[in-house]
């Protein structure tokens, strides 16, 4: 697959002033980040497995993507007495007992229900609609302990013989099982009839739609868009905003929304065309793709609050240090937007599919992407996001607060090498000023180091000032501790 990037180069070494002044990106509405923030995906493996699992768990999140497969429970129509709960009840109790809350999303029809594995039910058929409401309800009855349930993986997927997870995006007759009903349209019925079933089954329980809204097909591609949309790509443009706009044109009886949530996959080689559209100003990467999304929501006069269910780098492509940078990179940045949630996709490499984006390869052995998760988790959980430093073109910085003290995340963002993904891009050094007697400095991987001011490390002799490099590898910086 191809890829265009659009890059900035900037050259100069000069001092940002980041003990003040700096203007701020919304700062987070739920307060403190959350340890739910931090998540990991399954990929078939964690779950299942003690030890992984008890290594995805020390890094400190506490959520574990994982799928639900409708055939498996249902493989005939029948009632939930009847269902086959025999695995699923153990590969759920394996993630709760080793500390993890599953985050589950929907996939496999069986054959009785629909003409796909990934596609609608015929909801102009009553009996296929309750018969969907009635699974869904049935698995939030049946585990409480998980709080969202997620609408398939990837909806928004146009292609039937590139399997992700669901495949409501045909850009062909918009129409797969025929019905007359566009799929989008049947993406938002079965949502508000599955939203109906988990709420009267668990009323703390949440229903999330899910799309990609990336990697468009050739079909649907827009305008400018990297790559141009090469034939191996496979979702459709317009399926999000098609969904939208139904949703708007056709509201629920009694205001009930269709959804409580919406999830998007994110991977980093597509943030330059995002912030390079009129909504992703003044944003990077995960969050120019998030501003997009809202965009189109506000547009639509439909707001759901967002999390992100995949994102990644992988190591093979752009190197270690490369993908240990993204892993602070991307998930600093989602912090600053408000995101609820967002997945590292996936734990442990899967080299028979060709995919190293795991914190651990296939041995279990921790690559230093592994270190810079829980170093994340340790330094960034708990804190609360106050606002993103001005004229961020040399350092990029976000600062976050707690207990009366200030934390700022930063790197420098000068980029000086073109990886696959620009989170991974090594950046040139410059320069950053606080105001400060005294800083706690950790890097990437946990190294922590006390610079003093007019003292080994500070780079000028202004006094209650300290001045100290910053290159591309994140680095956390607490003023005075």
């Amino acid at each position: 697959m191809r890829f265009r990037f659009l890059k900035v180069l900037t050259v100069g070494l000069v001092l940002i002033a980041l003990g003040r002044g700096a203007h701020a990106l919304p700062a987070s509405a739920d307060g403190p980040i959350s340890a739910e923030y931090f998540s990991m995906d399954d990929g078939g493996v964690v779950a299942n497995n003690p030890n992984v699992l008890a290594m995805a768990r020390a890094t400190g999140a506490p959520v574990l993507r994982l799928a639900l497969y409708w055939k498996s429970l249902e493989p005939a129509n029948t009632t939930p007495g009847n269902y086959n709960w025999a695995y699923t009840d153990a590969y759920f109790q394996n993630a709760l007992n080793g500390g993890m809350t599953p985050l589950v999303f929907i996939t496999e029809n069986p054959s009785w229900a629909a003409n796909t594995p990934c596609g609608p039910v015929d909801t102009t058929n009553p009996d296929m609609l309750n018969a969907f409401a009635e699974f869904m309800g049935a698995v939030a009855a049946r585990y409480p302990q998980i709080k969202i349930w997620i609408l398939y993986n990837e909806a928004d997927n146009s292609k039937l013989s590139m399997q992700t997870g669901g495949c409501f995006g045909d850009d062909v007759t918009g129409d797969v099982n025929h019905n007359g009903v566009p799929d989008y349209a049947e993406y938002a019925i079965m949502a508000g009839a599955a939203r109906d079933a988990v709420h009267q089954a668990n009323p703390d329980a949440l229903l999330s739609l899910a799309v990609a809204f990336d990697d468009f097909d050739s079909v649907t591609c827009p305008p400018g868009y990297p790559g141009n949309c090469p034939p191996l790509s496979h979702f459709n443009y317009h399926f999000l905003p098609d969904l939208f706009g139904y949703m708007s044109a056709h509201p629920r009886d009694n205001g009930q929304p269709y959804a409580d949530l919406l999830t998007f996959t994110y991977y980093d080689i597509y943030g330059p065309y995002w912030e390079a559209q009129p909504s992703g100003k003044g944003m990077r990467g995960i969050q120019a793709k998030a501003a997009a999304i809202r965009q189109r929501m506000s547009d639509a006069g439909v707001m759901l609050p967002l999390f992100v269910s995949e994102t990644g780098n992988d190591s093979r492509l752009n190197g270690e240090e490369g993908q240990s940078r993204c892993v602070a990179i991307t998930m600093v940045r989602g912090m600053a937007i408000n995101l609820r949630t967002v997945v590292w996709w996936t734990f442990m490499d899967n080299p028979e599919r060709g995919w190293y984006y795991g914190l651990v390869d296939t041995d279990t052995n921790p690559k230093p992407a592994y270190r810079a998760y829980q170093n994340l988790f340790d330094e960034l959980n708990g804190w609360t996001y106050k606002k993103k430093r001005a004229h961020a073109s040399l350092v990029e910085g976000y600062l976050f607060t707690r207990d009366g003290k200030k934390k700022w995340a930063l790197w420098s963002a000068v980029t000086q090498s073109d990886y696959i993904s620009p989170c991974a891009y090594e950046r040139k050094t410059q320069r950053a000023n606080f105001k400060a007697n005294r800083l706690r400095v950790v890097d990437l991987y946990g190294n922590a180091k006390i610079i003093r001011d007019n003292r080994r490390g500070d780079l000028n002799s202004q006094l209650g000032r300290i001045t100290i490099r910053v290159t591309g590898a994140p680095i956390y910086v607490t003023l005075n501790p």
